[in-house]
């Protein structure tokens, strides 16, 4: 029974989150979607090593190629535009620049500045 309790005791200390292991809480910017005005905010400016969270709420389902929304070199994969689904992009630059926000073909939508 103590070997038991010991063995126990082990794996939930091995378990157990240490605080280096706390989960970083990302910079995080909400925008809206209409085909309109495209998205509500433009320009974002973050710091190198900082995470990031992009949320975009379309109220409205994108169409040609304004259809989906992407940022080149921090988020690589198309996101459809559509109504009522909230797209999320985590993301933690490693390089200063300007990363365009674009749709799948390239076009650009917006801009995020990585100090």
């Amino acid at each position: 029974m103590k070997r038991i309790t010991v063995l126990a005791a082990t794996l939930l200390s091995l378990s157990a989150p240490t605080p280096c292991d706390a989960a970083i809480v990302a910079k995080t910017f909400t925008v809206g979607y209409t085909k309109a005005n495209d998205i509500s905010q433009k320009s974002f400016t973050v710091k190198t090593g900082e995470k990031v969270r992009l949320e975009v709420i379309p109220t409205e389902t994108g169409s040609g190629c304004m259809s989906s929304i992407m940022v080149p070199g921090l988020w690589n994969k198309p996101q459809p535009l559509v109504k009522g689904k909230k797209i999320v992009m985590e993301f933690t630059p490693q390089k200063p620049g300007a990363y365009k926000i674009t749709c799948a073909m390239g076009l650009q939508r917006g801009v995020i500045n990585v100090r």
